[in-house]
């Protein structure tokens, strides 16, 4: 059953006052929860101000018993494929799935699924006997490398067709595989998803690349499935990938938008919070990649940039997390996804602490005040125009950031500022506004450091 237009679900979506569009609403990212977990804690998600919740890949896994359900080196194998059926040992069953959409419409939340479309695991004996056919996978001697897993980035054909990190890339220029993963993905829309999250989506060539002679009708073939919201993972800076193409080709499949993951964003973001410098030359230019801003997925940092090897966010705190939600939630560019970190992990704790198990939820910062404040703001906010400066009446004040959300109708009820301040106290007397006259509420959050 769709959510749009459902007036239970739109009754619920208002009451929390969610988006109306997915791409324009928060994301928690439920990071390892199972489904019944997430169905668990709906309530609370709905009141936190989500408009959307993602989950983690649901298709059938390779699954390491030894490691049972623990994050350290073992956490990977929920992204490596061995088939295209719903329910693996992490997530729960098919009927959990549905029962999880059918609860989060209730509430009026909608759900994005993750989707592993351009491999399967490394391990051919893990694969299902169905899918144990070498022509649906790209040929391993096609590329250098012992397992053709050697890519070089400035090479689309390269990035496209090689086996990251070893695993079995998908034939995608095979119109039988194409339409089995898009009947895996309808499959999924009728059990109740929203939309999608794609990972690895660089790595699957464009509609308009041809490759050894071969096009790809992949893309146009997997993303006719029905859902409200897709989006991929496509991590900027490799040259001679169309970023602009990507976004356009998501946003144009999906009936409410699409586009991209704004991983440089993060990086300046992530930059801003750890150093204390709030200045607006930091954190104002969005880098689209030519892409528009509502086609962006926003974050202060990624499951790969906590959980991966080089632990490119594991160091920041909660106090920081806060600041750069409190910046990349109140504006105005994007779908802000916010990332849920495993229990005790994380800052001055260790990246996996084990305190939770795969399926379980994370710490509580997705719920925390301030965040839920951030994200009621982003939603009450939604459409109207945005205005970032520093704080004081000479705006020179790096370590505070005001991003200002407003329309110039003389009504101070639909305007208001969220105002991250890393320094000490701040006296904004004199600081020139956009907003319109009239009286504010005040929702003050303090650190805890």
């Amino acid at each position: 059953e769709t959510a749009v237009g459902n007036p239970t679900f739109e009754a619920a979506r208002k009451k929390y006052g969610l988006t109306k569009e997915m791409k324009n609403g928060a994301i928690l990212h439920a990071w390892m929860w199972s489904f019944n977990t997430i169905t668990e804690h709906m309530d609370e998600i709905a009141e936190a101000g989500y408009t959307s919740i993602q989950t983690e890949p649901m298709s059938k896994i390779k699954e390491v018993a030894a490691n049972g359900k623990k994050f350290t080196e073992n956490w990977y194998y929920v992204y490596q494929p061995a088939n295209t059926s719903i329910g693996n040992f992490v997530v729960g069953s098919e009927d959990d799935l549905k029962e999880m959409t059918a609860t989060a419409h209730k509430y009026g939340v909608r759900v994005i699924v993750d989707v592993v479309a351009n491999h399967f695991t490394s391990d051919w004996s893990a694969i299902d006997s169905d899918w144990q056919n070498k022509d649906y996978f790209h040929s391993r001697s096609n590329c250098g490398g012992n397992d053709g897993d050697q890519i070089n980035y400035s090479s689309r054909r390269d990035v496209t067709q090689c086996h990251l990190l070893g695993l079995w890339d998908l034939n995608t220029q095979n119109q039988y595989v194409a339409d089995r993963m898009q009947d895996f993905l309808k499959t999924a829309v009728a059990d109740g998803v929203d939309g999608f999250r794609f990972d690895a989506a660089k790595h699957v060539e464009l509609p308009t690349e041809v490759f050894d002679n071969k096009t790809s009708n992949y893309w146009n073939t997997i993303l006719n499935n029905g859902s409200q919201f897709q989006y991929g993972e496509v991590l900027q800076g490799d040259s001679g990938l169309d970023y602009k193409a990507y976004a356009d080709l998501f946003a144009n499949n999906s009936s409410d938008g699409g586009g991209n993951t704004a991983s440089n964003y993060g990086k300046s973001v992530r930059a801003a919070i750890s150093s204390g410098n709030l200045s607006t030359k930091m954190v104002q230019n969005i880098d689209t990649g030519g892409a528009k801003e509502d086609q962006l997925v926003t974050w202060v940092e990624s499951h790969d940039n906590y959980a991966n090897g080089d632990k490119e966010s594991t160091y920041l705190t909660n106090d920081q997390i806060r600041f750069g939600w409190a910046v990349v939630g109140a504006r105005a560019g994007g779908a802000p996804l916010f990332f849920n970190r495993p229990k005790a992990s994380g800052g001055n704790q260790p990246q996996f602490a084990e305190a939770s198990q795969l399926g379980d939820a994370g710490d509580d910062m997705w719920k925390d005040t301030a965040v839920a404040a951030v994200n009621h703001f982003h939603n009450a906010m939604d459409g109207e125009a945005e205005y970032l400066r520093n704080c004081g009446s000479e705006q020179n004040n790096n370590s505070c950031l005001m991003v200002e959300r407003y329309k110039t109708d003389n009504n101070a009820g639909n305007d208001g500022v969220s105002i991250a301040n890393m320094g000490g106290d701040q006296n904004l007397a004199g600081t020139p506004t956009k907003l319109d006259d009239g009286t504010y509420t005040c929702l003050l959050y303090t650190s805890d450091a």
